[in-house]
């Protein structure tokens, strides 16, 4: 439902409770908890499509964002920002001066992930490597806790930890290809407070790590409005929806990479 906006964010601070703490919580407990606070099994089954709007700060820089999904695993997100003062004032002689604002798009048909922006001369380009495939992560539907036993998934309860000043459960989810990634769990609402992964670029390794809140209910459902992302404890970036919109008709060919003219 949100995945799309789940691809960053960092160090977790670690109370050090103990996993004593989870009581008798079982996985699948502590799972079933999760999925009927965000709305129950059948409602989140029956969702076939989203919209959201919102923008996304980055430092001084405000960025207009939709992203659209549709399942099981379409994804198109597109992002308008002012053009770059620097852009503007670095423009060649002789030259127009840059004006508006720049665009971009990316998307996901099931099988290629493709961009578009000026990067590109606004011509789509198919995108492969480290950044396809957390495009492709990003595109899944639903959240890796619904049947993740059926896709492979295995989930550990390691316990509880403070997340942001409020105990939360720790789950450890090894995805059937083997990417781990740490979900904690408020252990009052059962909502996501927070999800972690550890990302790698060559020999580089980066922390990353996305806090959700102001959850508000959208036709039956509980909807994070703001997250907060950050990357080794150092936020970059803050999502604030808008809009969001459930089973709202899109036809496939949105996701579908632009002919070249």
């Amino acid at each position: 439902m949100y995945r799309s906006l789940c691809t960053a964010l960092a160090a977790v601070v670690i109370a050090g409770l103990s996993a004593d703490s989870a009581g008798a919580q079982t996985v699948d407990e502590v799972i079933a908890k999760n999925l009927a606070a965000r709305g129950g099994v059948e409602k989140l089954k029956a969702l076939t499509s989203t919209k959201s709007t919102g923008d996304v700060v980055q430092g001084t820089t405000k960025i207009h964002i939709v992203t659209y999904s549709k399942r099981p695993n379409l994804m198109r997100r597109e992002m308008e920002a002012p053009i770059p003062p620097e852009l503007v004032r670095g423009g060649r002689a002789g030259m127009p001066t840059p004006t508006g604002n720049l665009k971009s798009v990316t998307g996901f048909d099931g099988t290629s992930v493709w961009i578009m922006n000026p990067g590109t001369g606004n011509v789509a380009q198919a995108v492969t490597g480290q950044q396809a495939e957390l495009a492709k992560q990003g595109a899944e539907f639903d959240s890796a806790l619904l049947d993740y036993k059926a896709k492979g998934h295995t989930i550990e309860l390691l316990g509880t930890e403070n997340i942001n000043g409020k105990p939360a459960y720790h789950l450890k989810v090894t995805r059937k290809q083997g990417a781990v990634q740490h979900y904690y769990l408020d252990a009052e609402t059962a909502l996501e407070a927070r999800q972690v992964e550890t990302l790698e670029q060559g020999t580089q390794k980066a922390e990353v790590a996305i806090d959700f809140s102001n959850y508000k209910t959208v036709d039956g459902m509980a909807v994070p409005f703001t997250l907060k992302q950050s990357i080794n404890g150092k936020p970059v970036a803050e999502v604030t929806v808008s809009k969001w919109e459930a089973n709202i008709p899109i036809e496939d060919s949105l996701f579908q990479m632009p002919a070249k003219k």
